[in-house]
């Protein structure tokens, strides 16, 4: 198949997302299938006549995020745990998934005799469905950031304080080959942290380091 025969509403719905350099794109008849370069989360767009015509297209089983695209204006809404959208809103809401998917370790693996650095992501779908819904913009009502459980003690600490906080319990940072982070959303409406599934994460389980480094980024949005 060439550019030149695919539908007009297909080419329209593309031309919102081709500049998107996050994601690698294939056309396929009357679908635009996506892959997130870092993390290989899959990004499946098709393209609708109308609300009535995306909410049927929503039973559809998809192996990834699925968007679908309608030529009404003004349309944004979450069904059957599809995005229903307006063509012009895609390249804003595909810059919003890409701001969820966050690292969240790595692990050194052998392979064809060489030592490799495997990296994981998260995708926090649930947290882009909320911050959207309540007009939430990253950086300033709301970071998403790694923590560490202690494998010792138990608490979480920051990314950043890591090394610091191991050395304390006898651990040399350097001789980890694997870390494996949870990535928590810190909320400054509220002044509070939550997981990835939108639970509060209390205070009294961060560590020292967790703690400063918490209260220095709250004080740092008022």
């Amino acid at each position: 198949m060439r550019y030149e025969e695919l539908a007009p509403r297909i080419k329209r719905v593309y031309a919102q997302v081709r500049y998107l350099d996050d994601y690698h794109w294939e056309l396929r008849d009357d679908r635009i299938l996506g892959v997130h370069k870092k993390s290989n989360v899959n990004v499946v767009i098709d393209v609708a006549d109308n609300k009535e015509h995306a909410e049927k297209l929503a039973s559809n089983d998809v192996d990834g995020i699925h968007i679908i695209a309608v030529p009404d204006k003004s349309v944004f809404y979450v069904h059957n745990g599809a995005f229903i959208l307006t063509y012009r809103y895609i390249k804003a809401t595909l810059a919003d998934i890409n701001d969820h998917v966050v690292w969240s370790g790595f692990k050194v693996v052998e392979r064809d005799g060489k030592l490799v650095q495997e990296d994981f992501y998260e995708y926090l779908g649930g947290a882009l469905i909320n911050h959207i819904k309540s007009n939430m913009l990253a950086g300033r009502d709301y970071i998403l950031w790694q923590f560490y459980k202690c494998e010792e003690c138990g608490k979480y600490v920051d990314i950043d304080a890591l090394e610091r906080h191991l050395k304390d319990h006898g651990i040399k940072h350097h001789e980890k080959s694997e870390e494996r982070y949870e990535v928590f959303e810190i909320n400054f409406r509220d002044g509070k942290v939550y997981d990835s599934v939108g639970d509060e994460v209390p205070k009294s389980q961060f560590s020292e380091e967790g703690l400063e480094f918490l209260n220095e980024v709250f004080s740092g949005s008022s």
